[in-house]
């Protein structure tokens, strides 16, 4: 009977903590969509201009520019590396093989873990879409720079209860860059220009 009874006090405080965080989630993905969108529609009051209509070092600017932006991107990873040490050292998971220190420093290695994973994806998609992008679209890149750096740190702050938040705000705009990059190979033929028939 108490069996029955506990089952339905943790699906009342499930429900209730869905119906919290429901209107967090829709705000993140909702504030990321609209911000993709109009960086690719060129929306903004501000555009990139490193091309300068020069074809020949287009795409080393392209890929400089990128790879400058992802140096700001490593500034969650850093801080979360530094929040693991900060922790370890001040306390006794100073000494990785005790099982009691790993409970103090586990929440902050997930967040840690989460955000090289999270790094690792935005690397790859931001290298790839650097050569998808019109001129007037490169807007995109530092877009997806600061909704990255926001919804790495919410993801940090509202850990475990409010994590949400941050999560959609990288999850929806690894979406949107992948199916970006995904329409642009299939509208170039990108994937089929390198393939010739052997015969």
């Amino acid at each position: 009977m108490t069996t029955e009874t506990e089952k339905k006090t943790k699906q009342v405080g499930l429900r209730k903590y869905q119906r919290r965080v429901l209107p967090l989630m829709i705000i993140s993905i909702v504030i990321t969509t609209i911000l993709l969108t109009m960086a690719l529609f060129d929306k903004f009051p501000w555009t990139i201009t490193i091309d300068n209509n020069t074809k020949t070092f287009a795409l080393e600017k392209r890929l400089i520019f990128t790879i400058q932006l992802l140096f700001i991107d490593c500034f969650p990873f850093l801080l979360a590396i530094f929040a693991v040490i900060n922790r370890r050292i001040t306390t006794i998971a100073i000494n990785p093989l005790d099982p009691k220190g790993h409970v103090l420093v586990e929440q902050r290695q997930r967040i840690l873990q989460n955000t090289l994973e999270q790094l690792i994806i935005k690397l790859i998609l931001s290298l790839t879409l650097c050569t998808v992008l019109q001129s007037n679209e490169l807007i995109i890149l530092p877009i997806y720079t600061i909704l990255f750096i926001i919804g790495r740190f919410t993801f940090a702050l509202g850990y475990p209860n409010y994590r949400s938040f941050g999560f959609l705000m990288n999850l929806s705009s690894t979406i949107f860059i992948i199916v970006l990059i995904s329409y642009r190979f299939i509208l170039n033929g990108t994937f089929l220009q390198y393939m010739k028939s052997k015969a």
